[in-house]
């Protein structure tokens, strides 16, 4: 702790200063929540590149081919009995 912030906390009364600590425990516990969520973020990010990369990974398949013309060439080829 700073020197000036320390000889305000050792004037402070036994309560100011329970005060005073359990607002340094809150604003310690706040910045650790931030960095997780910061954590989280980034891991949600790289999770949702992955999935768009995968994605478009069979884009390309049907370029050039019409579905309903492959799907009525398959019935034709079928032999039934």
């Amino acid at each position: 702790m700073p020197r000036p912030v320390a000889d305000i906390y050792d004037t402070l009364t036994l309560t100011a200063q329970q005060e005073a600590y359990d607002f340094m425990m809150y604003l310690l516990q706040k910045q650790q929540k931030q960095a997780e969520t910061i954590q989280q973020e980034a891991r949600k990010q790289k999770r949702m590149a992955a999935l768009s990369e995968f994605t478009g990974s069979m884009k390309e398949t049907w370029k050039d081919i019409d579905a309903l013309e492959y799907q009525k060439n398959l019935r034709e080829e079928r032999t039934i009995g």
